[in-house]
């Protein structure tokens, strides 16, 4: 049996990491956070939209995008490049909901929806964008 390689390993880790946090944010109820989180950022950048999303809607995404990453996992293992670059774009994806999530923590003074887990996405995006990186640049040594 081959072994799995270091990017198909933290892609699955980030999949599983993703259900978690998804159940964090199902059980503290952030689609009721919603409408206040983006209240406050539609106060400064008027532009952007106040969203407002039912129970529903939120879990039929978070479990769509939770189906994604694990299905693509074993195409990203055999290195297809449509889900490499898809793997670039869930990592970015996952840094940046970490980073929103920890942000919230300091905007609201405490713990909003999702903080919890948070750092986990934070953490394990960054280590795929690298273990990308290192596997598109072989000559990048680890750290």
């Amino acid at each position: 049996m081959k072994k799995i390689t270091a990017v198909g390993k933290t892609y699955l880790v980030l999949g599983i990491i993703q259900a978690l946090h998804s159940m964090e944010e199902m059980y503290t109820h952030l689609y009721d956070f919603f409408w206040t989180a983006t209240g406050l950022f539609q106060r400064y950048i008027p532009i952007l939209p106040q969203l407002k999303m039912s129970a529903e809607v939120f879990a039929i995404l978070n479990m769509s995008f939770i189906v994604i990453i694990l299905a693509t996992v074993p195409f990203v293992e055999s290195n297809r490049r449509w889900a490499i670059q898809l793997a670039w774009c869930w990592a970015v994806i996952e840094v940046l909901n970490g980073l929103f999530h920890l942000s919230g923590v300091i905007l609201f003074s405490g713990y909003v929806p999702g903080a919890l887990s948070a750092p986990l996405l934070l953490v394990v995006g960054v280590l795929l964008l690298i273990r990308l990186l290192r596997q598109r640049n072989p000559r990048i040594t680890k750290a």
